[in-house]
């Protein structure tokens, strides 16, 4: 018995488009039973999903910039437990600002982590930055941002997980360790 099934992908992207929708109607909608898709959602919950969160309208909220900040660190001189240490002090430090969106290591055009804030303007922005930097100053060789504006006109697709229902999940499970196709 495989798992995830292909009704487990099938309930998902109902998910993603419709976090609400109730186990009767997404049992009408798939054509099973409502006891059926009860079992095979709470199987989910417990495996695949991560929470149900409302994605807010960030302009809406006060914010006016996303800032999606490129990390280089001084890796070099940190080895073993000093560099378990810095990774620690780093989860802790962005765990502590709400206003990280997102925070990971990484790798690519000479970059070694991201960060992604949300701030309300950019002194907000710059602040956070200059908080940022010299926290991490010895740790860190160079930080660069790229800067969003949050401004309806200059947006061209919505930030919102619901597109991926529209995505083949069974199939970019079984590819490359769930990674999409190119």
């Amino acid at each position: 018995m495989t798992y995830p099934k292909p009704l487990d992908y099938k309930i998902l992207s109902e998910l993603l488009r419709d976090s609400h929708v109730s186990d009767r109607r997404l049992a009408k909608k798939l054509g099973k039973s409502q006891p059926t898709i009860s079992r095979r959602r709470s199987k989910l919950e417990k495996t695949m999903i991560d929470g149900y969160a409302v994605i807010p309208r960030l302009k809406k909220m006060g914010f006016e910039i996303i800032a999606i900040t490129f990390i280089a660190g001084k890796n070099s001189h940190l080895t073993g437990t000093r560099f378990e240490q810095a990774q620690e002090t780093a989860r802790a430090w962005h765990l502590k600002h709400p206003n990280v969106i997102f925070a990971a290591s990484g790798q690519g055009l000479g970059w070694s982590g991201v960060v992604v804030s949300a701030h309300t303007n950019y002194s907000d922005y710059v602040n956070f930055k200059n908080e940022h930097d010299s926290e991490f100053s010895e740790v860190l060789s160079d930080t660069q941002s790229f800067l969003v504006d949050l401004n309806p006109k200059t947006t061209l697709k919505p930030f919102h997980v619901k597109y991926l229902a529209d995505l083949d999940l069974a199939q970019n499970s079984t590819t490359a360790g769930g990674t999409s196709r190119t």
